[in-house]
């Protein structure tokens, strides 16, 4: 079983402008005993090199991932270029891409029921394509958007995974998912895909709620400012 977490953010996100790069994110992951993390940019594939060789012989997969903005809500995409992602314009490219690539490409649908940026009823029209469904990390005791998402996701056999959807370090590490698959993206996608995981996402407080969505954004985020890993 691997420790594995396929939504962060870094400082290389065009849109956020977040104060750690990808580096940061790597030390950490390999500290805590990650065996693969996803940098999913908004609307960028991470692709500087110099960052995936950072990673080796850290014991670590790093997962080329983006978070597109569909004209219908959020999707997560991994080990694709940022050449084919320029192509989507539409969910039924987003099918189109899934004929093209087969097995090659992971896809799934983050936090499906939650504010504007979410599928909502986009997913079940287009559940063909998804490998598996997010449980979003937040969530409370008494309020849990997710249950819907394990509803649906129960209805079609898609397996369901823990992220965290870190926008900053403090907010990567307690939510993960821990999938039977060794290393390589070829174990890890077809562990997905046949449900071997096991979702690690404990109910937020309101107080880091509060921090992550009200006070984090006025402190530290920058739009259009971008950290890199290297200069």
């Amino acid at each position: 079983m691997i420790k594995v977490d396929l939504h962060i953010h870094t400082g290389e996100d065009p849109e956020d402008g977040l104060p750690h790069p990808a580096t940061a994110l790597i030390d950490k992951a390999a500290a805590l005993g990650f065996g693969a993390v996803a940098v999913t940019l908004h609307g960028a594939v991470l692709e500087d090199e110099r960052v995936f060789e950072y990673v080796r012989g850290k014991g670590l997969l790093l997962v080329r991932g983006v978070e597109w903005e569909s004209p219908h809500g959020d999707v997560l995409l991994y080990n694709i270029s940022q050449r084919e992602y320029e192509r989507l314009r539409t969910l039924d490219d987003l099918r189109a891409l899934r004929r093209e690539r087969g097995d090659d490409v992971l896809m799934i649908a983050p936090h499906p029921y939650f504010f504007k940026h979410s599928l909502h009823r986009w997913m079940e029209r287009y559940i063909d394509v998804f490998d598996a469904i997010e449980y979003c990390h937040l969530h409370f005791t008494w309020l849990n958007s997710n249950r819907k998402a394990l509803r649906v996701a129960a209805q079609y056999g898609k397996p369901v995974v823990a992220t965290s959807d870190a926008h900053n370090l403090w907010m990567f590490g307690q939510h993960y998912t821990l999938v039977d698959a060794e290393p390589t993206l070829s174990s890890l996608f077809a562990a997905i895909r046949a449900g071997h995981v096991e979702r690690h996402s404990p109910p937020e407080t309101i107080w880091k709620a509060v921090r992550m969505i009200m006070i984090d954004p006025l402190l530290h985020r920058k739009p259009g400012q971008i950290t890199r890993s290297f200069e």
